[in-house]
């Protein structure tokens, strides 16, 4: 019998694999995919927004006054069918034209989704169908990409953060590849992307298809090109889905605007309305700084794998490179430990990559046996109290907001920061149960799986009748109150749920960090509860006593005026005057006419003593 030296095991590639399952990065046919194209590129570009500023200082002495931002939106027509460079360059001009004054001085994010004809060559049961076709466009002035790292944009896994521990919107390099891939299989029509970076010369224009290979097929293959914008980047797709409706896409643009305060926000929707959220604040946040991992959040395959990746020599330089927190004593106290399990001893200076898997095992037990710091705080940089309430104040017209961040803490090995914000107004109408918390991991909105998160079930826990609000059936706040919760840090990444990045699993440390967050926030909004009824029931006595006033006065000018002892009688306008001023001042009814009284009037002195 002859056998099959081929074998039956076949290899793929991740981007066969995610092809054909862009849901699981929230790309489903429903109205939550026009936010996830949104979310994935409007977060690339508020990072790129920030890298321009902190490695390059683009944005100099931004005013402190708020942008005044016009920008009118024309629908483009065929223009969006050309796919020659030429074509392609004359309609980003035509975008960003209204933006000419801004782009080179203003941190600018531009979206634009527009509903257009479906092609031809769909399938039938589409063109008769409800679904239907957007151009979806993306602008910003960002640091931009050199020409190298655009022949890798797109591509799974590509990414210039997913290697590094550090606070970021995005770290996996699956989004826009997952976007990308949605996009070709809906519609067959290519990706356009325009970028010039901040040390560039020339810009860069390409368009293509990605394919199964996680390699790009060019039809207009990279060229430099002369752009109306000094540095940033543009993305031009097509894709499929349910008609477009408001709550969705732009919702979480709103809610982005409220956290990232630092840039100005222009989404253009379907129907052809424009929302612009002008900046609120001139200044940036600090840059996070990157770090080593954490012992604590290194299991025995990431050590392993460190091993096998170091350029160290020694085992010691290997410990003190690799992890945060380790210094030479502490790795020698490693070696020591380690030697305990050992019959073939190591030293601090013996060779990586001549341990066997004995003595890797044995330095691994010893290296989580001992305690470490807290990993640092400076890779975490939350928004600020500060900054929420004012943006907030702002954004919101509301009668009350307290805000208030946690110190930093840690779990898992990294560390985070927990962040939250209360905006009350009685005036205003009770919020849905589904509408009261706003959730937010690194500044970036999470409006899907909202029971399935931490920081939902953190709220609900809270006992929100303690501080003066009903409660739900799910254990949210009641009434005309709205919640904020912002969670900054590397270690958000880890804690994701799914691909999706829609929920924060429910860590005790985190759940902890939140609750105490909103309990302190509760304390705040009761306090100015109990203060406002205070304040209410005053007037209300005021109003009650400044009914009678005006008829106790004319009797008190009555009796006045049949007094012939009297030389001076007091009019009643003056009574009446000294009378109201006493009421309105807050002073009990039994103790309105014992006051001093403050006139120059010694008549209205002597006739209050005596009356």
């Amino acid at each position: 019998m002859a056998s099959n030296s081929e074998g039956v095991i076949k290899e793929g590639s991740i981007a066969q694999f995610m092809r054909k399952r862009t849901q699981l990065v929230g790309f489903s046919i429903e109205r939550h995919k026009h936010t996830q194209y949104v979310a994935e590129f409007l977060d690339n570009a508020l990072d790129a927004i920030e890298t321009a500023q902190w490695e390059f200082n683009v944005f100099k002495n931004l005013s402190s006054e708020t942008p005044n931002i016009n920008y009118r939106f024309e629908p483009w027509g065929n223009t969006l069918n050309k796919t020659k460079p030429e074509e392609i360059l004359l309609r980003l001009n035509k975008i960003i034209a209204p933006l000419k004054d801004l782009i080179n001085r203003e941190p600018v994010a531009l979206i634009i989704l527009q509903r257009v004809e479906k092609p031809e060559i769909l399938p039938d049961d589409i063109q008769g169908s409800d679904i239907e076709m957007y151009c979806f466009e993306v602008f910003d002035n960002g640091v931009g990409m050199k020409p190298v790292d655009v022949e890798k944009f797109g591509i799974y896994l590509a990414s210039s953060k997913s290697e590094k521990l550090k606070q970021t919107r995005g770290s996996q390099g699956f989004g826009a590849p997952s976007a990308f891939s949605d996009a070709q299989n809906t519609t067959g029509k290519p990706i356009t992307v325009i970028t010039k970076h901040v040390k560039e010369k020339k810009g860069v224009l390409q368009v293509f298809y990605t394919t199964g290979e996680n390699k790009k097929k060019y039809t207009v293959p990279s060229m430099q090109v002369s752009l109306p914008f000094n540095h940033g980047t543009y993305v031009q797709l097509w894709y499929l889905n349910v008609k477009y409706v408001k709550g969705y896409a732009d919702e979480y643009v709103k809610q982005s605007a409220l956290l990232n305060s630092h840039v100005n926000l222009i989404f253009v929707d379907p129907n052809g309305e424009v929302w612009i959220y002008p900046r609120k604040v001139s200044v940036f946040p600090p840059e996070p700084v990157y770090t080593e991992p954490h012992p604590e959040s290194t299991s025995i395959g990431d050590f392993q794998e460190a091993i096998r990746n170091t350029q160290a020599v020694k085992i010691t330089e290997f410990l003190t490179k690799s992890f945060c927190r380790i210094g030479e004593k502490r790795a020698e106290e490693i070696v020591r430990l380690a030697n305990k399990s050992l019959k073939s001893k190591i030293t601090p200076s013996t060779p990586v990559k001549s341990l066997t898997d004995d003595q890797i095992n044995a330095l691994y037990k010893a290296f989580i046996s001992i305690k470490y710091p807290a990993p640092p705080v400076n890779t975490v940089v939350p928004v600020g109290s500060d900054v929420l309430v004012d943006v907030l104040k702002k954004s919101l017209n509301v009668e009350f907001v307290a805000a208030v961040t946690r110190k930093p803490t840690s779990s898992k090995g990294l560390a985070f920061v927990v962040e939250a914000a209360i905006a009350y107004d009685p005036n205003k109408p009770e919020l849905s149960e589904n509408s009261v918390l706003y959730r937010f991991t690194n500044r970036t909105p999470k409006l899907r799986d909202n029971s399935d998160c931490a920081i939902w079930k953190a709220a609900s826990s809270v006992n929100w009748k303690n501080y003066k609000l009903d409660r739900y059936d799910n254990g949210l706040p009641k009434g005309p109150v709205k919640l904020f919760v912002n969670v900054s840090g590397p270690f958000v990444h880890v804690m994701f749920k799914a691909q999706s990045k829609q929920a924060l699993a429910a860590d005790d440390i985190l759940v902890k960090e939140i609750k105490l967050a909103l309990e302190e926030l509760g304390r705040k909004l009761k306090a100015y509860i109990i203060k406002h009824e205070t304040e209410i029931r005053k007037k209300e006595r005021s109003e009650k006593l400044l009914q009678h006033a005006k008829l106790f006065t004319k009797s008190l000018t009555a009796i006045i005026n049949t007094d012939n002892e009297l030389a001076e009688k007091p009019s009643f306008e003056e009574l009446y005057s000294i009378i109201r001023e006493l009421v309105e001042g807050g002073k009990s009814s039994t103790k309105i006419l014992s006051q001093p009284v403050k006139t120059e009037n010694k008549a209205v002195q002597l006739t209050l003593k005596n009356y």
